[in-house]
C-alpha cells in the first residue's frame, strides 16, 4: 500500500518500490515504441525537422499514455472484467494508487523531455523558449499529435499501414506539418542574427 505525503506516494517497502519503478520503465518503453510506429506509418516526405519530429513523438507518446490510463479507469463489462470484480484474487487487482504512480512518474519523464527538447532547440537557434511565437510553434506540434492521435483510437498500427485510412491521416500529417513548418519559420525570422 502506498500512504500519501503531500502529492507525494511513498511505497511501504523496497519490493514496490522496485515493482512500481519497472512498471514505469515498461509503460514508458510502450508509448514510446508505439509512438515511434506510427511515425512509421506516417508518409517520410513530411517537412518537419528531426527536432519536431522527437517533438510529435514525445506528443504522440504522451497522448497515448493518457489513454491507457483512462482506458484503465472504464469499467470493463466482459465476463472476464465481471468475474476479476468479484473474485479479485483471479484476476491480480492492481493498486489504484501504485497505478496513478506509475503513471505521473511516465507523465513526469515525458513533459521534461518535451520541455527539454523544445528549450535546446530554441535556444540552439536564439529563439526565447518562453516567447509567444516559440509556445505557439511548440503547441503547433502538440495539436498534430492530437489529431493524428485521435484518427488512430481504435487502429491496429500493423492493418493500418495497408488500410485507406493511411490515407487520411497522410494528409492531416501534411497539413499540420505544414503549419509547424510556416510557424518555425516565422519564430526563427524573429530570431538575432548570429554572429559566426
Amino acid at each position: 500500500m502506498l500512504r500519501e505525503l503531500d502529492d507525494l506516494y511513498i511505497p511501504a517497502n523496497a519490493r514496490q518500490l522496485r515493482n512500481v519503478q519497472r512498471k514505469g520503465d515498461e509503460l514508458d518503453k510502450q508509448v514510446r515504441t508505439w509512438a515511434q510506429c506510427v511515425i512509421g506509418v506516417l508518409p517520410r516526405g513530411l517537412p518537419l525537422n528531426d527536432d519536431e519530429k522527437y517533438l510529435f513523438s514525445l506528443f504522440l507518446a504522451q497522448q497515448r499514455r493518457l489513454n491507457l490510463q483512462m482506458d484503465a479507469y472504464q469499467p470493463d463489462n466482459s465476463l472476464l472484467g465481471t468475474v476479476k470484480l468479484f473474485f479479485p484474487f483471479a484476476g491480480g487487482q492492481p493498486d489504484p494508487e501504485a497505478f496513478a504512480a506509475v503513471h505521473r512518474i511516465v507523465a513526469t519523464r515525458l513533459d521534461s523531455d518535451i520541455e527539454r527538447a523544445s528549450r535546446f532547440f530554441c535556444e540552439d537557434n536564439g529563439v526565447d523558449p518562453e516567447g509567444e511565437l516559440a509556445i505557439d510553434w511548440r503547441v503547433g506540434i502538440r495539436f498534430m499529435a492530437q489529431s493524428v492521435f485521435s484518427r488512430l483510437a481504435n487502429a491496429e498500427l500493423k492493418k493500418l499501414a495497408a488500410s485507406p485510412r493511411r490515407f487520411e491521416l497522410a494528409a492531416i500529417a501534411r497539413d499540420l506539418s505544414s503549419d509547424i513548418t510556416e510557424k518555425r519559420q516565422v519564430m526563427l525570422s524573429t530570431a538575432p542574427a548570429r554572429a559566426g
